[in-house]
């Protein structure tokens, strides 16, 4: 069985706040993969998970594989399994057909499609995106470990006092431009009603999305709702039903996360 690494703030925390992770865990469903959950810190993924993988730049989410081989990148993750399981749907066309039914063009041209949203709302840059800016003090709340607390707050991690300028960010400025954020989506789901974004069935755009959403609702389950649910009934159902996809898997996880 696969081996599916986890970020956790302790390892024996079931708050799995990764955004990238989440979008490899919705594609491991979404492909029908069966896998173990192996919780990992970061002081793991620096440490004991370099180690294993002999990898020393190794990052999550990764995967491990029977055979011992390690991939890692969400986006590398993504393409692997696409390649892997082409009997099932594509993660890249939105039509529901499998991988070896589907036109090369049409999964270029969705993958391409998914790169993007992944290297925009997907990221967790400053230069663009705010989401890790605005849910910075409910992620340093969440992290109790004395020594990974430390590591979490040092310069190594976050550059000269970046700890103190994170936590000096105006953050109804943040919550406003998170809402600015969502309200292209709003728009698209208005605009296709009934639709995933990546079309009538969900792809890798959802997943990268709803990772965001997941590390969101992880973290502080009221601001979330406040920036996501409360935008527009469309993004509501979207959310629910990706909450409820594949035996209401990520419903079962926000429900037993604390």
């Amino acid at each position: 069985m696969i081996k599916f690494y986890e970020l956790v703030s302790s390892l024996n925390s079931k708050c799995f706040f990764s955004p990238n992770t989440w979008k490899t865990r919705m594609c491991l469903l979404h492909k029908g993969v069966q896998f173990e959950t192996i919780p990992v810190t970061l002081l793991d993924v620096r440490g004991d998970l370099a180690h294993r993988s002999n990898k020393p730049d190794i990052y999550v989410p990764a995967i491990e594989l029977p055979d011992g081989q390690f991939i890692y990148d969400s986006f590398h993750i993504a393409e692997w399994l696409e390649n892997t399981y082409p009997d099932q749907p594509s993660l890249f066309t939105g039509d529901g057909q499998s991988t070896n039914k589907s036109h090369l063009g049409h999964i270029t041209m969705g993958k391409n499609y998914a790169r993007m949203i992944d290297l925009g709302l997907g990221a967790s840059k400053p230069e663009w995106a705010v989401w890790f800016d605005l849910f910075f003090p409910q992620l340093d709340q969440l992290i109790s470990d004395e020594k990974l607390s430390n590591y979490f707050r040092s310069d190594a991690r976050h550059g000269p006092q970046g700890y103190q300028k994170l936590m000096s960010l105006d953050r109804q400025d943040l919550i406003r431009r998170a809402k600015m954020n969502i309200q292209p989506l709003v728009q698209i789901l208005q605009e296709r009603p009934n639709e995933y974004f990546q079309g009538k069935h969900p792809g890798l755009v959802d997943y990268v999305i709803f990772g965001r959403y997941a590390y969101c609702r992880m973290l502080d389950s009221q601001l979330t709702k406040q920036i996501w649910e409360d935008q527009g009934e469309e993004l509501s159902i979207w959310i629910d039903k990706l909450s409820k996809a594949y035996d209401e898997h990520a419903l079962k996880i926000f429900q037993n996360s604390h």
